[in-house]
């Protein structure tokens, strides 16, 4: 299968703010999640942050976390799938702090690479949105969509409500999908499709219709979720599989595409950040931990991003509730257990085709 490559790691420093000594001893609310920074001792050390998070998040987090806290900031960002293989290459050596995003099924099945923490904001959180394994912290749902070019759709003359929908002949050949070996999202999407198409993870309709998805794919396999959107925008595919977070920014941008959750039920799951385990500066690394899940930045990514938060009482604007979604609960033990299994047999389809 031709697997169409994207950028690699790209090293993307985020302007710190200048540090006064007055500003160096500014105490922060408590209460707001982020910790002292001269109790703790953080300001002025530079945390590291590996994310595949979109520029909507991190613009809106990234510098009030830097100004509240007198923590620099330095963010690498790739897809997911990338992201885990560099923590997973420095285990015995340890480069970053945090892994800002990607799915909890992941985060659980590489707990080794993770440092045990538990934010004291947790307890404010949803049930679904609380740290149950002491080593990740869900900040968000994502939830699977498909995101349909509009211009691209009307020309073909078909409409597109459903995972039965993308095998229609007139879209052979223009169907974006990630690697779910690479991407959380990907993967998502793969266990939310087996479940939704079929009832469970293991029954021939549900592998049925991935490996005629697959077939429709037409040899092709994108590398990270942010492309497969990209491209779908540009009129390169007519449909993409994708989430919801990263769907609305680009609804919210004017482009021609609108999001469609698929009549089968789509999974919302929740999106996590970890300690990494060893890293350099894991005080600031937890600062940053409960700066995400305060009142103040989880109000800020139902307002000013395109997440849906998971703190409770907070409630997401611009987006029709879950009430009003066709959904499906994901068996994130049964998911998070067997997961190479999963992408081994999707591996398995991939070869065949």
């Amino acid at each position: 299968m031709r697997r169409k490559t994207t950028l690699g790691l790209a090293l993307v420093a985020v302007a710190a703010l200048a540090l006064s000594a007055c500003s160096s001893s500014v105490t922060v609310d408590p209460e707001q999640g982020t910790a002292d920074p001269v109790e703790s001792g953080i300001s002025g050390t530079t945390l590291i942050i590996y994310t595949p998070n979109e520029e909507g998040m991190l613009n809106s987090l990234i510098p009030l976390f830097e100004e509240e806290s007198g923590v620099n900031v330095q963010l690498i960002t790739a897809g997911t799938g990338e992201l885990y293989q560099r923590v997973r290459s420095e285990a015995a050596r340890p480069q970053g702090d945090v892994l800002f995003g990607g799915g909890a099924a992941q985060a659980s099945a590489n707990l080794d690479l993770w440092g045990e923490y538990t934010s004291s904001e947790d307890g404010a959180m949803v049930d679904g949105g609380k740290n149950m394994t002491g080593f990740f912290t869900p900040y968000q749902a994502d939830g699977s969509n498909l995101l349909v070019n509009t211009e691209e759709a009307a020309a073909l003359g078909i409409e597109i409500s459903s995972y039965a929908d993308l095998l229609q002949p007139e879209l052979k050949g223009k169907i974006a999908f990630g690697d779910p070996t690479d991407s959380s999202s990907a993967f998502a999407q793969l266990t939310n499709m087996l479940k939704a198409v079929g009832g469970d993870y293991e029954s021939e309709a549900s592998w049925g219709f991935v490996e005629a998805l697959v077939a429709q794919l037409d040899g092709i396999s994108i590398g990270s979720s942010s492309q497969v959107a990209q491209d779908v925008v540009n009129g390169e595919y007519v449909v993409g599989l994708t989430y919801e977070p990263l769907s609305l920014n680009l609804v919210n941008s004017g482009a021609p595409v609108e999001i469609v959750y698929p009549e089968e039920g789509a999974a919302f799951l929740p999106a996590t950040i970890q300690l990494i385990k060893d890293g350099p500066n894991p005080e600031a690394a937890k600062a940053f931990i409960d700066f995400v899940i305060s009142e103040q930045a989880q109000t800020i990514i139902a307002e000013e991003t395109a997440g849906r938060p998971l703190r409770d009482g907070i409630a997401k604007p611009g987006l029709p509730a879950l009430t009003e979604i066709p959904t499906i609960q994901e068996d994130g033990a049964y998911v998070s257990e067997n997961r190479d299994a999963i992408i081994a047999r999707y591996r398995t389809i991939l070869e065949n085709q």
